[in-house]
């Protein structure tokens, strides 16, 4: 009798939930499966829409909840169909311990699974997750990372000290050195030498240092930290290289921005989604 191999095809997504908008898991999701790649999503908070706006209902998934959510994957029996972990905003301190948790039941099972993380904890000096959540993410969740996708307010924090330069960055890495068996991407690196209208992502891949270099585009439309990291991530488990992949969700980053900015709006929608995932095909297939 023969018997098929199993096809790996679903992504594990703990990451928030907002019923309006395209933030956390609406995009990261709605990405992956765009790309015929199959979700299960635990929300880690339940929102009626993003951080931020004037008004928002909802609240952080109580402990029990979630820790019953992600149990409940566990007793499926399923890990054997999943390629990846992705986890995002978290909200709470305990979430974060029952997330580690739960990466390290499932890589001690498969450790071919990869974990990308995105340590999401802020931007422009502010963060916007509870206290004790950066903290937590530091000590528990970005060292079983293989991918990690911090932007560079959260690579200070997670490195313990600011930097003005690449080369000030790169020292602080190295120094480091925990991150020499992980993948890392950092964006929106704005440097004192980055020239006028231009926007810097440093990766470090198994400690090759690589600079990609693309045009800033003026608008700032919340969720394109998930937007970038989803369609990177896209394109590795699409057989992409590390640097290939950052370098066609940085394009695919750059039009999609382009077009919000042209349109002369604050906030993606469903076509700019949609309009990424026409972009990223053309970028696989060399066009």
């Amino acid at each position: 009798m023969t018997t098929m191999p199993v096809k790996r095809d679903k992504t594990i997504i703990i990451h928030s939930k907002v019923s309006y908008g395209y933030v956390g898991s609406s995009t990261t999701a709605l990405v992956l499966q765009t790309g015929r790649q199959d979700v299960i999503t635990v929300p880690t908070v339940l929102y009626s829409n993003r951080l931020g706006l004037a008004s928002v209902g909802g609240g952080v998934l109580p402990t029990a909840l979630f820790a019953s959510l992600l149990d409940g994957i566990l007793q499926l029996d399923i890990l054997a169909e999943v390629s990846s972990i992705i986890t995002g905003f978290i909200g709470s301190a305990e979430q974060v311990i029952l997330t580690a948790g739960f990466v390290e039941k499932v890589k001690a099972r498969h450790p071919d699974i990869v974990y990308l993380c995105d340590p999401v904890m802020g931007d422009a000096d502010e963060f916007y997750v509870a206290p004790g959540v950066p903290g937590a993410m530091i000590d528990r969740l970005i060292p079983l990372a293989d991918v990690l996708t911090p932007n560079s307010f959260e690579l200070q924090q997670m490195l313990g000290r600011r930097f003005a330069s690449l080369e000030e960055m790169t020292a602080a890495i190295r120094e480091n050195g925990r991150f020499s068996e992980q993948e890392l991407v950092v964006t929106s690196c704005q440097f004192a030498d980055t020239p006028p209208g231009w926007i810097d992502i440093v990766s470090l891949d198994y400690g090759q240092l690589h600079l990609e270099r693309t045009p800033r585009v003026a608008v700032d439309p919340p969720g394109t930290g998930e937007l970038f990291a989803a369609h990177m991530h896209l394109q590795m488990l699409n057989g992409a290289a590390f640097p290939l992949a950052i370098r066609r969700a940085a394009r695919v980053m750059q039009a999609v921005l382009a077009g919000i900015k042209a349109g002369n709006r604050r906030e993606m929608a469903l076509q700019d989604i949609l309009h990424s995932m026409e972009i990223a095909g053309r970028k696989a297939a060399g066009r």
